[in-house]
């Protein structure tokens, strides 16, 4: 899952569903009314797959990924997104306010006697299953 910070308005934009049009627009799914120079409907997000794809709708003030204007563009965490006066860095969304841990299983382990010590796997499961 990923999110645009805005770097001046100090906000961020979580990215889900499919497309996320942004703006200056009501309309738009990202909508920076306080930006002038945005077009009111300035670009689109596009997802594809696990990615997303930047696409500008023929804006008067162009669409700029790190600073290099584009009509379309695949976006990697960290990208600089320019849309008139407005700076959106793509990051990836924190999984509830921390990152992710893998759980691991605790294992208790404990000498065995020379009664059950099996033989071999099966051995093993046979005695395990018959004892009660």
């Amino acid at each position: 899952m990923f999110q645009l910070f805005d770097e001046g308005r100090q906000r961020t934009f979580s990215l889900t569903g499919l497309i996320k049009e942004i703006g200056r627009g009501d309309e738009c799914d990202i909508a920076i009314a306080e930006d002038p120079s945005l077009s009111r409907v300035h670009a689109r997000l596009d997802r594809q797959g696990e990615d997303w794809v930047l696409v500008d709708l023929e804006s008067t003030n162009g669409t700029f990924v790190n600073g290099e204007r584009v009509r379309e563009a695949r976006l990697k965490p960290g990208d600089l997104i320019e849309l008139g006066d407005t700076r959106l860095r793509f990051l990836p969304a924190p999984v509830a306010g921390q990152a992710v841990q893998k759980k691991t299983t605790k294992v208790n382990m404990r000498p065995v006697d020379e009664e059950e010590k099996p033989r071999g796997i099966f051995s093993r499961v046979k005695t395990v299953l018959t004892k009660k």
